[in-house]
C-alpha cells in the first residue's frame, strides 16, 4: 500500500475528471428544488446520479420521502476508511436568478451551498475507478437531508453519526465538500441566546410611573454591558484560523402598548466562542452578568442557550489534512490555505458528536444563501480533482 499517488496516477486522475460533464450534472442538479423538508428530489437525484456512475448505493429512509444516500467504494483492505459528505437541500429559492449556464459560471439556488460540491464528489470518486486506481481504506460517499435551519433540525447530519457511533459507517475522518477552495479546519462554537427581565409587578398606565422606575431601562443597560464584553473579546486573545469570540443581537421585544408599562422584556441573539471554550463557559459568563444587573434592578431574569454547537479544530498534522494539501498543490503547483470560519456548519456536530476528525473543502464561499448564488465550473472540476488524489492519500493506494 502507497499512501502517496505517482504523478502518473495523478495525470491519470486528471484525465479522468470531465469538467464539462460536471458543469452539466450540477446545472441539472440545480434545476431541480430541493429545499429543506421537502429535499426528496434531491436525493433522488444523487443516488441516480451514483447508481449513473457505477456505484452500489443505500437509500437510508428515516424521514418519509426524505432519504440520506450513502454509497460504499470498498478497499482492498489494510487503510483508513474516509467518508465524503454533502447536503441535499438548499434554503428556499426565493428571489435568486433562475438556473442557467454563463460561460464559467454557473448560477441558481444550491450551486455553491452545495449541489455542485456533491456533483463534484461523485465525479472526483468515479476518477479514481477510470483511472485504474484501487484505494486500500473504503471511501463513503454520503448525503444528507435536513441541514438548513431552522426548517431543517440536523435531521440528517444525526442520522449519520448514528452510523458513524455504531460502526455501521466506519469512517476515521470525514470530508464535508463545500466551502472555500482551502483546507477550512476550524470553526467557533455558536448558540442562540435569549435573556428575559420580569419586573414581578402588573403592567399599568405609565402616567402612573415615573420614567426612572420603568423596568425597560435596563434593557439599555444590559445593551451597554454587551458593549463592554464585545470590547473584551476584541481585545482578548484570537484564535489563530477563526478569530476571536463574538456576541451580537437580532431580536429586541418590549412592552405591548405605547403607554402601558413594559413589564417584561427579551434580548435574542448569538454567541460566538473559540476552540477551547464551551457552551458552559458563555452560559456561566451571561447569568453572572444577569445575576449582577438583577441585584441593582430588582427585576428578574432568565437566560436561555438553544441550539448550541461546539467549536471544532482539525490538526494541521492530521493525515486527510496532509493529503488535501498535497492534492491541491499537485493539481495546481502550490499549497492551499489552511483557514478557519466563525461559521458553524456540520463538521462541529461530526467531529464533535459523532467523534470523527472532519475539515471541508469546496468550490467556494461567496454566493451562499444569496440572491446571486453561483459556482464555478472550473473550480468544481478542480475540486474533482482535489477529492479524488486526497482519497487516494488518506485511504492508500494498492500497490499495482
Amino acid at each position: 500500500m502507497s499512501t502517496t499517488t505517482s504523478f502518473a496516477q495523478q495525470q491519470a486522475i486528471a484525465s479522468a475528471v470531465d469538467a464539462e460533464a460536471i458543469a452539466r450534472d450540477t446545472l441539472a442538479f440545480v434545476e431541480l428544488t430541493s429545499e429543506t423538508g421537502d429535499e426528496g428530489r434531491g436525493s433522488a437525484f444523487l443516488a441516480e446520479l451514483l447508481q449513473r456512475e457505477g456505484f452500489d448505493v443505500e437509500e437510508d429512509p428515516f424521514l418519509t420521502g426524505r432519504p440520506n444516500i450513502y454509497a460504499r467504494v470498498p478497499g482492498a483492505g489494510g487503510g483508513p476508511c474516509l467518508a465524503f459528505n454533502g447536503h441535499t437541500d438548499t434554503i428556499p429559492v426565493g428571489a435568486c436568478h433562475p438556473p442557467r449556464r454563463d460561460g464559467d459560471w454557473i448560477l441558481g439556488r444550491g450551486t455553491e451551498d452545495m449541489k455542485g460540491g456533491l456533483v463534484a464528489m461523485v465525479h472526483g470518486a468515479a476518477a479514481l475507478r477510470r483511472a485504474g486506481i484501487d484505494l486500500a481504506g473504503d471511501l463513503w460517499l454520503t448525503g444528507v437531508v435536513g441541514h438548513e435551519t431552522p426548517v431543517g433540525k440536523k435531521e440528517g447530519p444525526k442520522r449519520l453519526i448514528e452510523h458513524l457511533l455504531s460502526g455501521q459507517i466506519p469512517a476515521t475522518a470525514i470530508l464535508i465538500v463545500e466551502g472555500p477552495c482551502a483546507v477550512w479546519s476550524a470553526s467557533l462554537g455558536s448558540a442562540l441566546f435569549s435573556i428575559t427581565a420580569f419586573a414581578d409587578r402588573e403592567p399599568i398606565h405609565t402616567i402612573k410611573v415615573p420614567y426612572a422606575d420603568n423596568p425597560v431601562r435596563w434593557l439599555g443597560v444590559l445593551l451597554a454591558e454587551f458593549d463592554d464584553l464585545e470590547a473584551s473579546f476584541a481585545g482578548g486573545t484570537h484564535h489563530v484560523l477563526c478569530g476571536r469570540h463574538q456576541l451580537n443581537v437580532g431580536i429586541i421585544r418590549a412592552g405591548d402598548w405605547f403607554n402601558r408599562l413594559p413589564v417584561e422584556w427579551q434580548v435574542t441573539g448569538t454567541r460566538r466562542w473559540t476552540p477551547g471554550s464551551t457552551c458552559a463557559d458563555a452560559r456561566m459568563e451571561m447569568e453572572t452578568l444577569c445575576a449582577d444587573l438583577a441585584a441593582r434592578s430588582g427585576l428578574r431574569f432568565e437566560v436561555e442557550l438553544a441550539n448550541d454547537r461546539e467549536p471544532f479544530e482539525t490538526p494541521a498534522d492530521h493525515p486527510l489534512v496532509t493529503a488535501l494539501l498535497d492534492a491541491g498543490e499537485a493539481d495546481r503547483g502550490t499549497r492551499p490555505d489552511i483557514v478557519g470560519m466563525g461559521l458553524v456548519g456540520d463538521a462541529n456536530l461530526y467531529a464533535n458528536d459523532g467523534g470523527v476528525s472532519t475539515v471541508y473543502y469546496g468550490p467556494e464561499h461567496e454566493t451562499a444563501h444569496s440572491d446571486v448564488e453561483r459556482v464555478s465550473a472550473k473550480r468544481l472540476a478542480h475540486c474533482a480533482r482535489v477529492y479524488a488524489m486526497a482519497a487516494a492519500g488518506f485511504c492508500g493506494v494498492c500497490r499495482q
